[in-house]
């Protein structure tokens, strides 16, 4: 069996994943490290780990291609070098898993796509709900039409985080744009919880490709100094027909954690995932005639899952990637059309500062009444 080069593009946040993967597990997947891209790498958490592992390091991509070659590669960077980094690799010999979101724009997602076609490498985004083996299970049914067509698909997740959140690496958290003018539009929506918003367009989608809204109303905040928004109310309508409600926030303060609670109605059958105030791990349906079907545990860590289908594309294996950047770019393009409606987040009253994070008193109560009666009245 053939052992595939891994290149790392960035080891620090979310990175450190792939990268504590591969050292711990790499030899089982018959795969290496091929190097780390991280002009930043010192200050990662399992800097020493891979230094006593003999990886060798590089400030950039370019010098990387230069001097080596890579199998896969994995771009676990800020939005803003996503759709750069990913071509580039592409086009210099590697299959790539670029990280969630694809791309900052549709414009950019397409580049990714083009570059894929032209020449013949595997693209997938890394929303790791699509590689879950229970979500697949339902994803499975609803493409056989076992649930009937989507109705209406509401999701709400509020994570409250601090100002380190948005200060963190290079500053780029809630900007619109990096000083070098790329766009990043970095929000709640595009960004942390966007595995919930993108979940309701992948699953009724036909097959991987996504589903696309046609329209919405919208409503966008701030409370923390940010460019773009930390908290969203949304209401849409979707090419097939369903509603789509959606409701998040990082500004409702630490004693008002909500983890990811979808009710998703289809004709046949209302499936569920968590509920108000509490963490849930079950995905069920429950069908009009009274039966139940439990599709088993999400644990929303698909992350591994998707390292190792993507290790399996690399080796020329038959594999299905359930991410592919079409799904993702249905994601992109939701985003673009929050900016046209609400080019600009209205500044949340009440604002304040505790502890080292900007919150708001009682908006997280009042985004749950907004998620139960279905209106954007926050």
């Amino acid at each position: 069996m053939k052992e595939i080069r891994v290149l790392l593009i960035g080891v620090g946040g979310y990175g450190m994943g792939y990268a504590r993967e591969m050292l711990e597990h790499g030899a089982e997947k018959r795969a290496s490290i091929a190097g780390v891209v991280d002009p930043y790498a010192a200050s990662s958490p399992v800097y020493q780990a891979l230094k006593d592992a003999n990886v060798r390091f590089y400030d950039s991509v370019e010098a990387f291609y230069a001097a080596d070659s890579a199998d896969l590669a994995v771009v676990s960077t800020p939005i803003q070098f996503h759709a750069r980094q990913s071509v580039y690799c592409m086009e210099h010999g590697s299959h790539v898993l670029c990280e969630k979101p694809a791309a900052a724009t549709v414009e950019l997602v397409n580049a990714m796509i083009d570059a894929r076609d032209r020449t013949g490498k595997t693209l997938a985004i890394g929303f790791q709900w699509c590689y879950d083996e229970a979500m697949l299970r339902l994803k499975a049914d609803v493409d056989a039409g076992a649930l009937g067509r989507p109705v209406k698909l509401k999701g709400i997740v509020l994570w409250p985080r601090d100002i380190a959140y948005y200060k963190r690496g290079l500053g780029w958290a809630g900007k619109k744009y990096a000083q070098d003018g790329s766009p990043i539009f970095d929000s709640v929506a595009s960004n942390a919880t966007a595995h919930y918003l993108e979940n309701m367009l992948w699953l009724t989608g036909r097959g991987f490709t996504g589903a696309s809204i046609a329209d919405m109303d919208v409503r966008t905040a701030r409370a923390n100094d940010i460019e773009t928004f930390d908290t969203i109310a949304m209401d849409a309508r979707l090419d097939n027909g369903a509603r789509l409600f959606y409701v998040a926030s990082h500004a409702t303060g630490r004693d008002c954690v909500q983890n990811p609670l979808f009710i998703y109605e289809f004709e046949k059958a209302i499936v569920t995932f968590g509920s108000l105030g509490e963490t849930g791990d079950a995905l069920k349906a429950v069908f009009r005639d009274g039966a139940v079907k439990d599709y088993g545990a999400s644990t929303l860590n698909g992350w591994n899952k998707k390292l190792d289908a993507m290790i399996a594309a690399a080796r020329g294996e038959a594999v299905t990637l359930p991410c592919p950047a079409e799904a993702a770019r249905c994601h992109t393009a939701a985003m673009e059309m929050i900016r046209e409606k609400n080019p600009e987040a209205e500044a949340l009253s009440g604002a304040r500062v505790d502890e080292g994070m900007v919150w708001v008193s009682g908006l997280g109560d009042r985004l749950k009444a907004c998620f139960e009666k279905e209106t954007l009245d926050f």
